[in-house]
């Protein structure tokens, strides 16, 4: 079921969303062939054609599913690719500032997730490894990972420490107070101690047995850690009772909630005035009370196609809060923040999978024909359309 309603993940692309530096003053995608652009926020809105990675004419690492983390200076991000079952994944860094590469981290196997980064340590999920790398005592033949690599010096990265899971890990890990939390295809909620206060790093502090493959990016908010799974199921956890509980606690207790949908959940939640908006791989998008799990609209708004990408928030003229839903099949619904009412979409005719991102009035979406398509959110106009390989116009 999991490989007919998403295919197999044989690298493609088209997943990586446009991404905001800390300044606010440039955007760094990752195009399908695995080619990482920069546009600058200019009039224009060009993308910078003297930056990008690898210089032009060079091969790129393989096509990306996940969307770069700009840090300190850095750009991080993941590539792989297949000849047939035979995969071969990279993490690596960049310079934000002139595009060269850092460092470079690499294993016989898919990365399908974003990175997550914690100072020097960058962190991400995988699948099985290969047998070259899968040589620690006592996890020999896993089904997947929780990488943790070193990348503090100028050398290759080294490996910290690895959490093995009984299957892939395609979701994106999140980090909060120490802990990392991801999900895993078995439908296994981890919490991971970072060091410090958390425990000693590398550890497992709990897990949380969901009913359905656990894929999407969580939210943390509130005290509380929001996903949804592949078995229709919506869950909200206390992570202070789930920390003094420790392992082995599984049931839905005080302070903690889950709503059933007729749809899986892949996209990452989206938390406005404590609603939580999110969507399924049905099309259906839901607004749910971030205390209760209690629907706020009287039935959820609807696009054509699989809703894979985060939705983004925006001001609608003389209505006011509003959100944009990424269609896996073509164009942007849009619905109004209070009562799920469907307002005029952004045509894009043709899919997007990845995260929208909305900036100074202006949504940016990067589409599964590999288009970075610019929208005024006033009107929902477009205001132009690049090539993500290579800033030439739609």
């Amino acid at each position: 079921m999991l490989a007919a309603c998403v295919g197999d993940l044989d690298p493609d692309g088209g997943w990586s969303a446009p991404v905001l530096d800390p300044d606010g003053d440039q955007i760094f995608l990752g195009a399908k062939d695995g080619r990482i652009t920069r546009l600058d926020l200019d009039e224009d809105g060009r993308f910078d054609t003297s930056w990008g990675y690898p210089v032009s004419g060079n091969d790129t690492l393989g096509p990306l599913y996940g969307s770069p983390r700009v840090d300190d200076g850095r750009v991080i991000t993941a590539a792989y690719d297949c000849d047939g079952l035979d995969c071969e994944a990279f993490v690596f860094g960049i310079s934000a500032e002139s595009g060269n590469e850092l460092w470079r981290f690499e294993r016989q196997t898919q990365v399908v997730g974003s990175v997550a980064v914690f100072g020097d340590t960058v962190l991400f999920g995988t699948s099985s490894i290969d047998d070259e790398f899968d040589t620690d005592p006592g996890i020999l033949g896993a089904d997947g990972y929780l990488y943790a690599i070193d990348t503090s010096t100028d050398l290759a990265p080294t490996v910290l420490w690895r959490v093995p899971t009984t299957d892939s890990v395609w979701g994106t890990p999140v980090i909060a107070d120490d802990v990392v939390y991801f999900g895993d295809l078995d439908g296994v909620l981890h919490a991971v101690s970072l060091g410090g206060e958390s425990g000693v790093a590398g550890t497992e502090l709990w897990t949380f047995e969901a009913d359905g493959a656990v894929v999407a990016e969580p939210l943390i908010a509130n005290g509380k850690i929001y996903f949804g799974d592949f078995s229709d199921t919506f869950y909200a956890l206390d992570l202070e009772r789930r920390k003094a509980a420790g392992p082995g606690t599984n049931a839905i207790g005080v302070g903690e909630w889950s709503f059933n949908s007729d749809g899986w959940f892949w996209a990452t939640p989206l938390l406005l005035d404590n609603i939580l908006y999110v969507g399924t791989l049905n099309g259906k998008f839901y607004a749910l009370n971030a205390e209760t799990g209690q629907e706020m609209w009287a039935d959820p708004g609807v696009v054509d196609g699989q809703i894979v990408g985060r939705a983004a928030p925006f001001q609608e003229v003389g209505k006011g809060a509003a959100l944009a839903v990424p269609s896996g099949s073509d164009n942007i619904g849009a619905f109004l923040a209070s009562n799920g009412a469907e307002l005029n979409g952004f045509a894009t005719e043709g899919g997007v999978k990845a995260d929208l991102l909305v900036h100074e009035g202006v949504l940016y979406a990067h589409t599964t024909d590999d288009d970075l398509i610019r929208f005024k959110v006033s009107d929902h106009g477009r205001i132009s359309c690049v090539k993500a390989e290579t800033g030439a116009a739609c």
